[in-house]
């Protein structure tokens, strides 16, 4: 209804204006309408104004209400509803936010859901000591975070300063390099097709030596050390060849060590298998008064000795043979008193 204005006439009782009982229904349905629009005491008011400020009934009337009230103001302020259809948002409530743009947010213990909604990420932080920023680099293509403890593949990373606890290095084609401290190469990996030998290294308590092993399938696996074109293999420091216990008795000669020392009393008779690989070397030395007669065992053969032919040992001598794959024999390339018999 349009507002409705009590006519008074031109001038005081003059007959023009409005009756009484017109003005008076003029005035009761200017109230009714105000009073259906604000709340009052109409019985089909939905919202009303009040002292604490406006008072919504909701769709049925009971005895709950909504209340929208300001706290006291320090000062004018403005407050724009957007120009869109939707719902208010309040501080406490659980809702759903769409289309936000929040700018310079400070969140307590934020939760993400999962893909499914049916659980949450809840990010936690540890107390610091100052305020920190995090810096989010400006990616050229979608990426995943990495995390401490998850199975994630790195691409592409420098890490400066890096402590390594148990490292597994591969799936880089051709290898892995690591590089010093100004970006040079330090200590290359090479990979290798369907590889199952691989090299050990490990260290030692005080009083031992580290060592670099090989290990692998393989049962018999060698190791090759290898210097660059003319270059050569330096041994830096003096050189220890291994050795097992002394020979003293009759039996065949170790391979798998370097050195084997006799130290008998008296005759004994030790044998020498074939070797295994090429140009491997056995060294050899007596430190027992006994007389030494190395002999070749039933298939192997010692380079100038007939079948039934030895290398006769006396105590301090020694010498160092050469398995030759190709001849199927050990041959001599140094030698310290030791003789050959024929008999």
């Amino acid at each position: 209804m349009a507002r409705q204005t009590v006519n008074r006439g031109t001038a005081a009782n003059d007959g023009t204006g409005d009756t009484l009982r017109v003005a008076a229904q003029k005035i009761n349905e200017n109230f009714t309408e105000l009073y259906v629009a604000v709340g009052g005491d109409s019985a089909t008011a939905s919202v009303s104004l009040t002292l604490g400020g406006a008072l919504f009934e909701g769709q049925a009337e009971n005895s709950f209400q909504t209340l929208v009230q300001t706290i006291e103001p320090t000062q004018s302020n403005d407050i724009y509803l957007p120009d869109t259809s939707g719902t208010i948002i309040l501080d406490s409530d659980t809702q759903t936010l769409s289309n936000k743009t929040i700018l310079v947010p400070i969140m307590t213990t934020p939760k993400i859901r999962d893909a499914n909604a049916s659980h949450t990420y809840n990010l936690t932080v540890g107390d610091i000591s100052a305020n920190r920023n995090m810096a989010l680099p400006a990616l050229t293509t979608n990426d995943t975070f990495v995390f401490a403890n998850q199975t994630q593949t790195l691409t592409n990373k420098t890490i400066s300063s890096l402590t390594v606890n148990n490292p597994t290095f591969g799936g880089i084609d051709g290898g892995s390099i690591l590089f010093d401290s100004d970006g040079d190469e330090y200590l290359k990996f090479v990979k290798t097709a369907s590889a199952i030998n691989f090299v050990t290294i490990t260290n030692a308590a005080t009083g031992n030596a580290a060592v670099i092993d090989v290990d692998g399938g393989d049962t018999n696996i060698s190791l090759k050390i290898g210097a660059k074109g003319t270059g050569a293999v330096q041994i830096v420091n003096k050189l220890v060849l291994e050795k097992g216990s002394d020979v003293a008795t009759t039996t065949a000669v170790d391979l798998s060590e370097p050195l084997t020392v006799f130290n008998s009393g008296g005759l004994i008779l030790p044998t020498i298998s074939d070797g295994t690989i090429q140009a491997e070397v056995k060294h050899f030395s007596n430190v027992g008064a006994g007389e030494v007669r190395l002999q070749a065992g039933s298939t192997s053969k010692i380079f100038g000795c007939n079948n039934n032919g030895y290398v006769s040992f006396g105590e301090g001598d020694g010498c160092i043979l050469v398995w030759n794959s190709t001849k199927s024999k050990w041959f001599f390339v140094s030698n310290n008193g030791t003789t050959i018999v024929n008999p």
